[in-house]
């Protein structure tokens, strides 16, 4: 299995999650074989930089590669359109954990699930579109309380 990770810094599975995707400064990309890591390759992400359009482009970058789950800790609605229609699995995880701690998270080898994140299939009817718009409120509001948390840990 090849696992993408949107990372702040570039030290493969010690780097950190990035809680952006499209412009995170990295992509760590990490094969597994039997749910163990074989490969950990770190790569500038070529779209950080785009004046537009840089979640959809390294969605695509990322099918192109092979790429079987995304992680990261946000992943906007046209890159979660463009990875779910390529069979993507996308996971939201806590910014600030490392690559490795992702990676143990999306093997749910970690004690905590996984936070509520629903790529929808778009055209939506009004009343799924309310439902997702609904949804992801909530999540962000809980991804701001972590963030906020967090901060007061510096």
């Amino acid at each position: 299995m090849r696992i993408a990770v949107a990372a702040d810094t570039p030290e493969g599975l010690d780097a950190r999650v990035s809680y952006i995707f499209g412009r995170a400064p990295y992509i760590v990309i990490v094969d597994l074989v039997d749910g163990e890591v074989k490969d950990v390759k770190v790569e500038n992400n070529p779209y950080a930089q785009s004046p537009g359009g840089a979640g959809p482009a390294l969605a695509q970058y990322l099918i192109d590669k092979g790429v079987e789950v995304v992680i990261a800790g946000d992943v906007g609605p046209n890159a979660a359109m463009t990875l779910s229609g390529a069979g993507i699995t996308v996971i939201p995880v806590m910014t600030g954990i490392t690559v490795r701690e992702a990676i143990n998270y999306s093997k749910g080898q970690m004690i905590q699930p996984p936070l509520p994140y629903i790529a929808p299939r778009f055209p939506l009817s009004r009343e799924d579109e309310l439902r997702w718009l609904k949804q992801r409120k909530e999540w962000i509001e809980k991804r701001l309380q972590e963030i906020e948390e967090r901060l007061k840990t510096f």
